[in-house]
């Protein structure tokens, strides 16, 4: 029995080989899979906090500047809210950064 585990050496290695590389394709696709979840969520997370953020920058300047303390506030980071929103849906509808309304027309 020793002697047949020592004669299929050749076999065993290439049984170890594509073992390891399976594993490491298995690790590979998981790292992508993590990586682009990853980068969607940081993504959403950028284009609604920048739009709240720029949001609501404006309004406490436009409330300073006018002396009006709550109101351009809550309105310009309602504003900022529904742009991003509407940077996440143009980046989910694969509309990525074209400006304007989006024709279907074709030009000839």
């Amino acid at each position: 029995m020793n002697k047949k585990l020592f004669n299929n050496t050749d076999d065993l290695k290439k049984k170890i080989d594509s073992a390891i590389s399976k594993t490491k394709n298995i690790n590979d696709k998981k790292k992508v899979i993590d990586k682009s979840f990853s980068s969607a969520l940081s993504r959403i997370a950028t284009e609604l906090l920048a739009g709240l953020i720029v949001g609501a920058g404006l309004g406490i300047m436009l409330d300073n500047w006018m002396d009006t303390k709550p109101l351009f506030l809550i309105i310009c980071f309602l504003i900022g809210g529904f742009a991003g929103i509407y940077n996440l849906w143009r980046q989910v509808a694969g509309h990525g950064l074209k400006i304007g309304y989006f024709n279907n027309i074709k030009k000839d």
